[in-house]
C-alpha cells in the first residue's frame, strides 16, 4: 500500500522543465520517464515576434520541439556550399551603440541539425589563418554570397586540408 501511494505521488509530482541552453534554441528537459505520456496531451505556447499563439500537440517531445523551432528558422537564406565565399554581417553590441562588422572568407564546413545549422568560415589575416562557426539562422549574422569569377570545384563535405596549405596552394579549382 505504501508503495503505491509513493508511485502515485511520484507521478503526479512530474514536471518538465525548460530551460535556455543557449540564444539559439530552447532545449527541453523531462525530469522523469513517465512524462513522455504526460506531454501527448499537453497544450503549449509559442512565442514569435512579440505575438503569443496558443496551439494544442498531441505528438512527442521531438515533434513539439520542430515546431516549436521551426517558427525561429530563416525562409531568405542563400544557398550554402562548402567551398563557396562568404560574407557575412555580424551585429555586436559596444555600449550603446550597435555595427556590422564583417567576416568573409571560404565556407570550410557545414553542420546541418535544423535550427542549431552552423558554417565554418576561414580567412588569411596577415599570414594567419582565422575560422569562426557561425550560426545560420541567427538573427545576429547576415549572409551574402562573394561575387567571384566562377564557383569553386571541391570534392570533399569538410576542406579542412585547406589548414595545412599556405599561399597559392591553398587556392580552390574554379570551374567557369
Amino acid at each position: 500500500m505504501a508503495t503505491s501511494i509513493a508511485v502515485s505521488r511520484a507521478s503526479a509530482r512530474m514536471q518538465v522543465s525548460t530551460s535556455r541552453t543557449s540564444a539559439l534554441s530552447a532545449r527541453t528537459h523531462v525530469a522523469t520517464p513517465m512524462a513522455t505520456v504526460a506531454n501527448r496531451q499537453m497544450s503549449a505556447k509559442l512565442v514569435s515576434k512579440n505575438k503569443t499563439e496558443r496551439f494544442s500537440v498531441n505528438c512527442s517531445m521531438a515533434k513539439l520541439m520542430e515546431k516549436i523551432d521551426s517558427a525561429s528558422l530563416k525562409n531568405d537564406l542563400m544557398s550554402f556550399q562548402v567551398g563557396h565565399d562568404v560574407s557575412v554581417g555580424v551585429q555586436v553590441k559596444e555600449g550603446a551603440k550597435t555595427r556590422v562588422q564583417m567576416y568573409q572568407g571560404v565556407i570550410i564546413a557545414m553542420h546541418k541539425s535544423g535550427l542549431s545549422s552552423t558554417i565554418t568560415v576561414r580567412k588569411m589575416v596577415q599570414g594567419v589563418g582565422v575560422e569562426r562557426v557561425f550560426p545560420i539562422h541567427s538573427p545576429l549574422c547576415s549572409f551574402e554570397p562573394v561575387a567571384g569569377a566562377g564557383t569553386p570545384q571541391v570534392r570533399r563535405a569538410k576542406l579542412y586540408y585547406l589548414r595545412e596549405l599556405k599561399g597559392k596552394q591553398a587556392r580552390l579549382k574554379i570551374k567557369y
